[in-house]
């Protein structure tokens, strides 16, 4: 008969609680072991059990988060409006930051140019970006970005979007916070739906004016 688990889903939770408070307050070198566990009100020996270790805590917190923007991105219905896609798919990332606002730093911290494909963290996040391209590439085959690319069009987007959770999530944008989303939003998707400039093309200032 095998050995009944000491630490369960109650004690796991509550480590992943106190280390999201750590996190959130005083950054990453705030989280130990040591210090999630008495915050709890456990051992270090239920963190290991559990985690593993701190890095295995912190890889816990970072599927947490992606898992929320995963649910919130794949949740949108499609449409044959692919413009209006998009920003329901902008809104679902706001929705998913502010779900998980202390995590929200973490979640953009996994996504790094050295990260490792066979990582499942990264297939992880990587379906959140990869729901958005789909309607990007649907987009650009029915010309609605001419001269655009799938990848261009897609870290233009993300970069947006990551901008204005990052101000909403720090207060910059106060209670008028989702009208401003919808602006940037329609703003930015007008300005992709133009042809982009041929910079050989541009006549110099007139230094004169």
């Amino acid at each position: 008969m095998g050995r009944p688990k000491e630490h369960g889903a109650q004690t796991r939770a509550a480590l992943l609680t106190a280390a999201a408070e750590l996190l959130h307050a005083e950054g990453p070198g705030a989280v130990s072991v040591r210090r999630v566990a008495a915050t709890v009100g456990t051992s270090t020996r239920a963190v290991y059990s559990l985690f593993d270790d701190k890095d295995g805590l912190l890889r816990a917190l970072s599927i947490e988060v992606a898992e929320t923007m995963r649910r919130h991105h794949e949740a949108v219905p499609g449409s044959d409006d692919p413009i209006a896609e998009i920003v329901e798919l902008a809104l679902a990332y706001r929705a998913a930051a502010l779900e998980q606002p202390k995590l929200y730093d973490l979640f953009f911290g996994t996504v790094s140019p050295g990260a490792s494909q066979a990582d499942p963290l990264f297939a992880l996040v990587y379906r959140s970006f990869e729901r958005v391209l789909r309607v990007v590439r649907r987009a650009i085959a029915d010309r609605i970005f001419p001269g655009r690319a799938e990848l261009e069009v897609g870290l233009n987007l993300f970069a947006l979007v990551h901008g204005l959770a990052s101000l909403e999530l720090r207060g910059v944008l106060g209670d008028g916070a989702e009208s401003v989303w919808r602006q940037s939003i329609g703003g930015a998707l007008i300005g992709l739906q133009q042809e982009p400039a041929d910079p050989g093309k541009q006549k110099p200032a007139d230094p004169g004016k």
